[in-house]
C-alpha cells in the first residue's frame, strides 16, 4: 500500500467517524426537539385555560371596580345633598332663632323694668311720697 492509499483510507475512516458523530448528534438534537415540543404542548394545555380564566377574572374585577366607582359617586352625591340640606336648614333656622332669642331677651328686660318701676311706685304710694306728705 502506498502512502496515497493509506491517506485515502484514513480520510475515509475519518469521514465515516464524522458522519457517525453527526448522526448521533442529529439523533440527540431530534430527541431534544421532540422533548421541547412535548413541553410546549404541555405548557399550552395548561396556559391557555389559565389565560382564559385570568381574562375572565380581570373582566369580573373590572366590573367590580366600575360598580364600586358608581357606589362612590352615589355616596358623594348623597354627601353633597346632605351638606346642602344642612346648610339650607341652618340658614332657615338661624334667623328665626336669633330673632326669638332677641325677642325673649327684650321681653325679659321690659319685664324687669316694669317690675322695678312697679316696685318703686308701690313703695312711694305706701309711704306717701310724692303726694304732698305733711
Amino acid at each position: 500500500m502506498s502512502a496515497v492509499d493509506l491517506l485515502s483510507v484514513l480520510c475515509g475512516v475519518l469521514a465515516l467517524s464524522c458522519a457517525a458523530a453527526l448522526a448521533v448528534l442529529a439523533g440527540r438534537v431530534l430527541r431534544a426537539v421532540q422533548a421541547l415540543n412535548a413541553a410546549t404542548e404541555l405548557f399550552l394545555a395548561e396556559a391557555v385555560p389559565a389565560v382564559q380564566e385570568l381574562r375572565s377574572e380581570a373582566q369580573r374585577a373590572s366590573s367590580e371596580v366600575d360598580r364600586i366607582d358608581d357606589l362612590l359617586e352615589v355616596a358623594g352625591a348623597i354627601g353633597d345633598r346632605v351638606d346642602s340640606a344642612t346648610e339650607a336648614t341652618f340658614r332657615a333656622l338661624t334667623s328665626p332663632v336669633i330673632k326669638s332669642v332677641a325677642l325673649a331677651s327684650g321681653t325679659r328686660r321690659a319685664a324687669r323694668r316694669l317690675r322695678s318701676k312697679g316696685d318703686a311706685t308701690n313703695s312711694m304710694v305706701g309711704t306717701g311720697a310724692g303726694r304732698g306728705a305733711p
